[in-house]
């Protein structure tokens, strides 16, 4: 490891005991979550008075804490996330962990000043999203979990600052593109509220019993902190605002050791298995070993075993740590008050304390011993005396009381000089949120249809005004065809070099329109000219600012979140034309380690995963890269469509269709028929939490 290069440990911490876990083992940074916009809900998280002393807490020892408002935002909660981005400074909060497009406008408008970090639900996975992060006022990126050790080197050779998750967790899903928990209960992984619907029962062979082929163990890169550090990265994060105290001392001190180069990896990682695991840990994705072994769920055993050392973990932060020394130059002259001089922290806070004027001695005269023995007395502090220097006149004496008081005063003036060191004063708006002003649009529907085969292209070619069709097939449309084209990028871009120089290839040949599903595809897209971006469901329009952010990134338009209510979507302000998701199987998770493959092998691939109820769930690969999970029911609002009196066109995603299935599709659109057999509404009408 380059000892210049000690990345800063980042614990989660749900509640006020795992703050006080993770400081006394060794965190440099901690990362939580309010009681609103948290994307760990159901963590105990911090009121506004938690917060505050949170943070002078971490700022007297000199650790950041940093706020996660990582959740879409909705229009009617824009003006509390304002005011909750002004509270957060005013708590002297060290950054914030935004999710939401429009949330960095909002808080950029809030605080000025505030160091906006671009959260993993942002889903940035490339060198060029990295560096667009940058245009957006972004400072530091937390990447994918899915990425090899290769392309988080790439990601940093940027110079974005990287916040690498390294334990913890794993979704199954690509973060901030998983829908299933809201599809199928209401309640949204991109607001805070996912009921890990993945790690339930589901089977790539049939009716599952013992089968959780969504499940993955646990992601430990404990063992690869070198590796992590020589790279590069900033920040080595670990999962787990949701997990009790014990677990994050456990986290905390295994990579506080491993960062350091002490303790017993073994030993430490035995502990932290024992404290949480799912059937063991893996690797799998930074070593690009993705398969079967890295799919794991939570046993019996593995939820026993934790008895063992929680009375362990718990004595590792019951105590503060004498970390900081304290040495103090003490004067007592005859007919003077006494002096007390202190220097904490190597003389990061100095200052002195008047005493009362010595007594002459009756019995015995005040010592260097009696001094030191008071001074010495620092308690639960972090404080350890480190020396003591006296100059005291012969025969006068100090009650040890005055000296307990004049050491407590000094104690309590280094706090507040350190935190006062240690905590921003940032610029914070005085000024209400601006409200996004947009004219109404009006004008008749128009429909976009996602295909997969040029049949079906060539037999809509005068039902609808557009077609979004994948990089291959552009490759087979005629020229005619060009201009009505949106070029659809892969979800998850695992060759950026490689998918740039097909996008100018495309380019050349005439496309002009292209479809980003999320800001890495805007990093890779700005890189293209003369083009006219098109943003997808991936996006997470979610509110009129998130709609103005991509009007200032230069979209022609957008098509909202389908996590949206019908009503919201009319209510979104835009000077730009709002597309609504209207036909079509809803892509529930994008995901790196395919979970038919990881069963079957390509070979026999079943194409589909069956949860619990019967219900069949269709799984596509793209080309062994990634692939996307469906839902079991096709989306249909076509005698619905006349309510969304807020769209400018409908997006009808027609892949898999045949072309007389497809030209049906559309002309019960047309006449506003009634969809035919089993069908979903999606959340447009039910909503989510």
């Amino acid at each position: 490891m380059k000892e210049n290069n000690k990345p800063e440990v980042l614990a989660p911490a749900g509640g006020t005991e795992s703050i006080y876990a993770a400081v006394r083992c060794g965190a440099d940074g901690i990362y939580v979550g309010g009681k609103s916009f948290s994307a760990r809900a159901n963590a105990v998280n911090f009121s506004y008075d938690e917060l505050k002393a949170a943070a002078e807490y971490c700022h007297i020892h000199g650790v950041k804490l940093y706020r996660a408002m990582n959740v879409a935002v909705l229009d009617s909660e824009a003006e509390e996330f304002y005011d909750e981005v002004k509270r957060s400074a005013e708590a002297g909060i060290d950054g914030l962990i935004v999710q939401d497009p429009g949330g960095l406008l909002i808080a950029r408008a809030a605080v000025p000043d505030m160091p906006l970090h671009g959260s993993t639900q942002m889903t940035f996975h490339t060198p060029l999203g990295a560096e667009f992060a940058k245009k957006l006022g972004i400072c530091r990126i937390v990447p994918a979990r899915e990425l090899t050790l290769d392309e988080i080197r790439k990601i940093c050779e940027t110079g974005m600052e990287t916040e690498v998750f390294v334990h913890g967790a794993q979704c199954m899903c690509l973060s901030g593109q998983c829908y299933m928990s809201a599809v199928i209960g209401s309640r949204s992984a991109n607001r805070g509220q996912c009921a890990q619907a993945c790690r339930l029962p589901f089977s790539a062979v049939g009716k599952p019993a013992e089968e959780y082929a969504l499940s993955l163990k646990d992601m430990s890169l404990v063992r690869h902190v070198d590796e992590l550090c020589d790279i590069g990265c900033a920040s080595f994060k670990i999962e787990g605002r949701m997990k009790r105290p014990e677990y994050v001392a456990a986290a905390v001190t295994a990579l506080r050791n491993a960062v350091d180069g002490t303790g017993d990896t073994d030993a430490d990682m035995k502990r932290l298995e024992a404290v949480f695991s799912r059937s063991g840990f893996t690797d799998g994705y930074l070593m690009n070993r993705r398969g079967a072994d890295m799919f794991g769920y939570r046993r019996k055993e593995d939820v026993v075993s934790a008895d063992g050392v929680l009375s362990e973990l718990a004595a590792l932060y019951a105590k503060e740590k004498k970390t900081s020394a304290a040495d103090f130059v003490f004067t007592a002259r005859r007919n003077e008050p006494s002096v007390l001089e202190f220097s904490f922290d190597n003389g990061n806070a100095v200052g002195k304390i008047e005493g009362r004027i010595p007594e002459e001695a009756k019995n015995r005269s005040l010592s260097e011993e009696d001094v030191t023995k008071q001074l010495s007395k620092l308690g639960d502090t972090r404080f350890y005396l480190n020396s003591v220097e006296c100059h005291i006149d012969g025969g006068v004496m100090l009650p040890a009381s005055e000296l307990n008081r004049m050491r407590r005063e000094a104690v309590s003036m280094g706090d507040e000089a350190i935190l006062r060191k240690n905590t921003h004063a940032y610029h914070i708006s005085e000024n209400e949120l601006e409200k996004i002003n947009a004219p109404k649009r009006f004008g008749r529907i128009d429909f976009r249809a996602a295909v997969s085969d040029i049949s079906v292209l060539r037999t809509l070619e005068g039902s609808v005004s557009m077609f979004v069709v994948p990089i291959k097939l552009c490759e087979e449309l005629e020229e005619r065809y060009i201009d009505k084209a949106i070029v659809r990028l892969p979800d998850f871009v695992s060759d950026e070099g490689r998918l740039l120089s097909q996008l100018k290839m495309l380019r050349e040949k005439g496309f002009v329109h292209f479809m980003c599903g999320n800001l890495t595809h805007m990093g890779v897209l700005s890189q293209l000219e003369g083009i006219k971006l098109h943003g997808g469901t991936g996006m997470n329009i979610t509110n009129s600012y998130s709609v103005k952010q991509c009007e200032n990134m230069g979209f022609a338009d957008i098509t909202a979140s389908f996590e949206l209510k019908e009503a919201q979507i009319n209510g979104l302000k835009s000077n730009i034309p709002v597309g609504v998701f209207a036909y079509g199987r809803l892509p529930l998770m994008v995901v790196r380690n395919c979970p038919v493959r990881a069963v079957t092998g390509c070979g026999k691939c079943t194409g589909c995963l069956t949860d619990r109820t019967g219900r069949s769930f269709p799984v596509k690969c793209d080309n062994r890269e990634y692939s996307v999970i469906y839902n079991s029911d096709i989306l249909d609002i076509s005698d619905k469509l006349e309510g969304f009196s807020g769209a400018d066109f409908a997006y009808l995603d027609m892949q898999g269709l045949s072309a007389d299935e497809a030209l049906g599709v559309t002309k019960r659109f047309f006449t506003g028929g009634k969809p035919h057999g089993t069908f979903t509404r999606g959340l447009y009408y039910r909503g989510i939490y």
